[in-house]
């Protein structure tokens, strides 16, 4: 939890719960937020749009925290979630196919929390995610983390990382596998400037990873300070630094850049 929040604050993100995705992830984007874009996100009538947003778990806690936002949501799921307060504006779609609300004003935030491993066309669908948000809005998309020592170990034995099976089944709930380069270079390529990368989610048991972790990390701090790349020592240091090698989920904060910008 940020320091820089008051404690009150820091006391209600702590009772935030878990909800569909990795512990602690839901909690450490709303302090990244809350910490971060206070100022903006506090606005009356911000619109923000949760894709896909489940049984409304996060917007549950978004309602809490940034009362004033007016929400939106999109599923596969053919009821609305049940969030406390305004009813949340809802639309049925399969965002491997369409990003929706495409006749509606752009949105100022964009979240996706736990998505882009459950359905393909993930080009695609930054791209929609892209053109639904205003010049200066936020698109915030977390994912597993395939980066950490015990996947590193899991596909040098058996040939994949922790989240995904070695078979699939036809209707298989995570299988989309997206690593961190993708997903920046999406960014890139659709206008939306990569701000930070926050790691979350560690687990007392990855301790045991951690001497490992050590021995691994001074490799990939070297391969990481010669690369050729535009993207700046800061956002690679958090993209693939040493966090990366223990905790288990990760999210992307980036800005949609202006057309004299893109």
């Amino acid at each position: 939890m940020p320091d820089s929040l008051p404690p009150a604050l820091a006391a209600q993100l702590a009772e935030v719960p878990r909800g569909n995705t990795q512990k602690h992830v839901n909690r450490a984007v709303l302090a990244d937020l809350l910490t971060h874009e206070a100022a903006r996100l506090g606005q009356p009538g911000l619109r923000w749009l949760d894709a896909p947003c489940g049984e409304g778990e996060f917007l549950t806690q978004v309602r809490r925290f940034f009362p004033q936002a007016d929400l939106s949501g999109v599923d596969v799921r053919p009821v609305a979630p049940a969030v406390p307060g305004a009813p949340v504006h809802y639309q049925v779609a399969d965002l491997s196919r369409a990003v929706p609300f495409v006749e509606d004003p752009p949105f100022e935030v964009l979240t996706s929390i736990s998505g882009i491993m459950c359905f393909a066309n993930t080009a695609q669908f930054i791209a929609g995610c892209a053109q639904r948000l205003r010049p200066g809005g936020l698109l915030l998309v977390s994912n597993d983390n395939c980066l950490t020592v015990r996947d590193r170990l899991s596909y040098l034995f058996s040939g994949r990382v922790r989240r995904f099976k070695l078979l699939f089944e036809p209707h298989e709930g995570n299988f989309q596998l997206v690593q961190h380069q993708e997903l920046k270079r999406l960014f890139d390529v659709n206008g939306v400037a990569l701000k930070r990368v926050v790691y979350t989610a560690f687990y007392t048991e990855d301790l045991l990873y951690l001497p490992l972790a050590l021995l691994l990390w001074p490799w990939q701090w070297w391969q990481l300070r010669r690369a050729r790349s535009s993207t700046s020592q800061v956002l690679r240091r958090q993209l693939f630094g040493f966090k990366s090698l223990l905790y288990r989920h990760y999210f992307f904060v980036g800005e949609k850049l202006g057309a004299t910008e893109a």
